[in-house]
């Protein structure tokens, strides 16, 4: 009888978190969020508008679960649901495909990210990679670092990052902030 009440409820957290959000109740859980990100001068927050859905919820649970340690972020993933996340994934996922970048020479290296976050940083391959078309220099270049010295937990991103200098990061941070994509909404 356990195991059934175990499944009936594993299969209830899992319906949930894989429900489709609401955007507009998305929306209204947004306050908290724009202190931060919704701030076009924080250029060390991520722009959120245009994330895909299956990136923001594992990021969220990410920080709810202590896998990414910002301690604000582990406070406001805290006080959520797995409802809220899909319902604030589906609000900034809300977002029209962007019109196509103007040709600017790709670093070398792109290719590599391009396996997981498509060729243009937009089209991710993997559902819980992020879009990176758009996303600020300067966070994107926290982030890889974070990732080679293992502040920042995912074991292929780790190994992606271990191999990069600080010119690459740099240089792959600028080519995909100067890409249509992501916004602060």
């Amino acid at each position: 009888m356990r195991s059934v009440i175990a499944i009936a409820g594993l299969l209830a957290c899992v319906s949930a978190w894989a429900a489709p959000g609401d955007p507009a109740a998305g929306k209204r859980k947004t306050v908290t969020c724009n202190g931060c990100h919704g701030q076009a001068g924080m250029k060390s927050m991520p722009s959120l508008g245009g994330q895909s859905s299956a990136y923001f919820i594992a990021a969220m649970w990410a920080y709810k679960d202590n896998v990414r340690s910002h301690a604000t972020m582990r406070d406001v993933a805290g006080s959520l649901s797995a409802r809220d996340f899909a319902n604030l994934a589906a609000y900034y996922a809300d977002a029209p495909m962007p019109t196509p970048s103007e040709e600017t020479s790709a670093p070398l290296l792109s290719a590599r990210c391009a396996v997981c976050h498509g060729t243009d940083g937009w089209g991710v391959v993997t559902p819980d990679a992020a879009r990176l078309a758009g996303q600020k220099a300067l966070y994107l270049e926290q982030v890889l670092r974070d990732y080679r010295t293992g502040t920042r937990k995912h074991p292929v991103m780790q190994e992606q990052a271990a191999a990069l200098s600080d010119q690459d990061i740099s240089e792959l941070a600028a080519y995909y902030a100067s890409r249509n994509g992501l916004f602060v909404k």
